[in-house]
This record gives structure tokens, C-alpha cells and sequence, in this order.
């Protein structure tokens, strides 16, 4: 009998553009790092396999030390990508360029990856997503809301043969 292929998923989440919604949150309402833990729950429980990596990207100054100490706890890995200043001297996030290229190197290095699961709903993503996507792995989308999700995003997204629903989650940092 033919042993079942292991999925292997590896998240890149762009912090800044999950967060923009949680800054209404208080003390009562579930943490940020609460919402991550119910998103990759739900993902592994409706595709199955593991989780193999995290990588949270955000712009330093938008990450607090208590967010990256929280999520160095979790065994997140914690980019924090400088702003730089552009030509017309106004300050430029480094955010998606940073991600897009981590994202190919790491594909290429870790072995037996089967999806990418992209944190946010850039539809600027679609053309990295789908040079790593030739490859053979399978694309799953978590936005901060469905206003804030790009069509392009959501066609690019692969759709789960259990269910048949294109692989796209909500992050919510509040409780269901």
C-alpha cells in the first residue's frame, strides 16, 4: 500500500498587513499570537501534514519587543525589515520585497516542503508565488478580512481536494 505524501508547510506572514486590524484590541480579546495559533490549527486540520516553519515579517517600526518575544516563543522566526529612505526621500517599507525574496531561497533550501502559506492579501505576491508554485507546491492565503484580499491572490490559490474550497483563511486576532 502506497505511504501517504506528508504535507509540509512553511508560512511567511506579513505582519504589518495582518495587524492593521488588531489595533482596536483590548486586554479581554484573544493576543495576536492567539490568532496565529487558531489559523495554523485550522489549516492542519482541514489539509493535514505539519507546520515546519514560521516566518513573521514586519517593518521595525511597526514590531513591538513584546510581539517578537512572543513570537520567538513560539518558534516563529522574526524578520524585522528595515525602512528605507526612496528617492523622493519619503520612508519606504521593505516589507514584500524582503518576503518575496526570503520566500524563493528558503523553498529551494528546505527539502520536502509541499505548500506556502501566504499571510496577506498583496496582490504584488502573485508573481513570486507562482515562479515557487511551478515547482509543485500548493499556495494557501490567510488576509486580515476578505475586503483586504486581492482577486488575483484568491485565483492563485490552490483548492483543497477534501473539500473543494479554494484554500484562503481570515485572520482574526479575536475570538471566533
Amino acid at each position: 500500500m502506497p505511504h501517504k505524501k506528508e504535507n509540509r508547510i512553511v508560512f511567511f506572514l506579513d505582519l504589518d498587513n495582518l495587524r492593521l486590524n488588531t489595533d482596536f484590541l483590548t486586554e479581554k480579546q484573544i493576543s495576536i499570537t492567539a490568532g496565529f495559533d487558531r489559523i495554523q490549527r485550522q489549516i492542519i486540520k482541514d489539509i493535514g501534514g505539519e507546520i515546519t516553519r514560521v516566518f513573521v515579517f514586519a517593518s521595525s517600526p511597526h514590531l513591538t519587543s513584546t510581539e517578537a518575544e512572543a513570537f520567538y516563543n513560539q518558534g516563529f522566526y522574526v524578520i524585522a525589515c528595515p525602512r528605507i529612505k526612496s528617492k523622493e526621500g519619503e520612508d519606504e517599507d521593505t516589507v514584500d520585497e524582503l518576503l518575496m525574496e526570503f520566500l524563493k531561497e528558503e523553498v529551494s533550501l528546505v527539502p520536502g516542503i509541499t505548500h506556502i502559506c501566504l499571510g496577506s492579501g498583496d496582490k504584488d505576491f502573485c508573481r513570486a508565488l507562482r515562479r515557487v508554485m511551478r515547482k509543485g507546491l500548493k499556495l494557501i492565503v490567510v488576509a486580515r478580512d476578505l475586503s483586504s484580499l486581492s482577486q488575483d491572490l484568491i485565483d492563485v490559490a490552490d483548492t483543497n481536494p477534501l473539500t473543494e474550497k479554494k484554500m484562503v483563511y481570515v485572520f482574526s486576532p479575536t475570538a471566533d
